[in-house]
């Protein structure tokens, strides 16, 4: 029997979905509403806007989704590259005779070239002229998705995932204000931004003097209900016949504090070791195989890490209930209030932490026991 939590791992609404969230997107995508989603790391964003996007694909022939993940992007060129192909991926869904002239001019600056595979899938190569400028590629971008948009009657919403990352780039200030220019002046087509790295993705929106201020929706993605979590979990045991106590459930839930990713990694590591019923042991060693299987991921997080933010980061992990600024905490960690003030600065652009009341709280919170474990 097939592990139902294997699906789509990182892809929670497969088996519990967020049902609100889908209805609140497509209403924004309907009412032309730009809007901004955010959350930490793996909770669900990519495969919840892709869901978005193919349902309301599915019921209506003149909508197209165009999706782009910004995650890869290190210079303008990438960012291009990256945008014209998922335009002319959506555009072209299935590779047939009207395709190719479908995209035939356009763009007049972006080239794109072709392999078509023999299951009837694409791959797409994109040359730029680098004399070409920014501002000329941006707006060979934007207007020939507009033209094609009109020609065709269509409407359409873009996502940009991880879109904070535009701010790496050299060029950042003005690829900003190229953009804000470019999708002000379009009708047809609605924006989703999309960012794990909280504070730089919210500020971009938030901050008066840069060119985001204001022009979109904020939409935090929260965590899924402690007990519709804990009904899906159940039920997805039960279907495939093995038992899952509804204390067992909200025991899954509250080791991983709700973490959607989480959730459902335990729950799969869990179904692998259950049999018939799962039991008090199983749920601890799953604990500390999902710890080791994520530990790779820490390490490399801990290592780009400076002394002071590891500290710093470690004392949060260990002592969550003392203030960063107090007595005991300097004492403790043997840091200044300046070093302190400047770790936790990083920590919070890097959204390796968030606060929640006057406390500081690891973002992740498997990493908060691996940290515990190694200390």
């Amino acid at each position: 029997m097939k592990n139902p939590f294997t699906i789509g791992i990182a892809k929670e609404e497969k088996f519990c979905n967020r049902k609100e969230e889908i209805r609140n997107l497509k209403n924004f995508i309907q009412n032309g509403q730009n809007v901004v989603i955010y959350s930490p790391r793996r909770f669900g964003k990519t495969s919840l806007v892709k869901t978005v996007l193919k349902e309301l694909e599915k019921k209506d022939k003149n909508f197209i989704g165009i999706y782009a993940d910004l995650f890869p992007v290190s210079s303008y060129q990438d960012f291009i590259e990256i945008f014209s192909k998922a335009i002319i991926q959506s555009i072209g869904k299935e590779v047939d005779k009207s395709f190719f002239q479908k995209i035939k001019n356009l763009f007049k600056n972006i080239v794109p070239s072709f392999t078509v595979k023999p299951d009837g899938s694409f791959s797409i190569s994109i040359s730029i002229n680098p004399s070409i400028s920014l501002e000329t590629l941006l707006s060979d971008l934007f207007i020939g998705l507009e033209k094609y948009i009109k020609k065709n009657d269509l409407k359409a919403c873009i996502v940009l995932d991880e879109f904070q990352e535009i701010t790496t780039l050299e060029e950042s200030k003005k690829i900003e204000g190229l953009l804000r220019n470019f999708i002000q002046e379009q009708e047809d087509i609605s924006y989703i931004f999309v960012g794990s790295r909280r504070k730089l993705l919210v500020d971009m929106f938030t901050d008066k003097k840069r060119p985001f201020y204001k022009s979109s929706f904020l939409y935090p993605l929260k965590k899924i209900e402690r007990s519709e979590f804990v009904k899906c979990i159940i039920s997805s045991f039960k279907e495939t016949e093995k038992v899952c106590s509804k204390s067992t459930a909200e025991e899954i839930y509250d080791l991983v504090d709700g973490y959607p990713y989480y959730v459902q990694k335990l729950s799969s590591i869990i179904w692998d070791l259950t049999d018939k019923k799962i039991t008090e042991r199983i749920v601890k060693n799953a604990f500390k195989t999902l710890i080791k299987m994520e530990s790779i991921d820490f390490e490399s997080i801990w290592i780009n890490l400076n002394k002071s933010e590891k500290t710093v980061l470690k004392m949060i992990a260990i002592y969550p209930e003392i203030s960063p600024f107090s007595k005991e905490f300097l004492e403790k960690s043997k840091l200044s209030i300046g070093g302190i003030q400047k770790a936790i600065s990083s920590l919070i652009k890097k959204d390796l932490i968030e606060k929640e009341d006057n406390l500081y709280l690891l973002t992740d919170p498997v990493m908060k026991h691996w940290i515990k474990g190694i200390f």
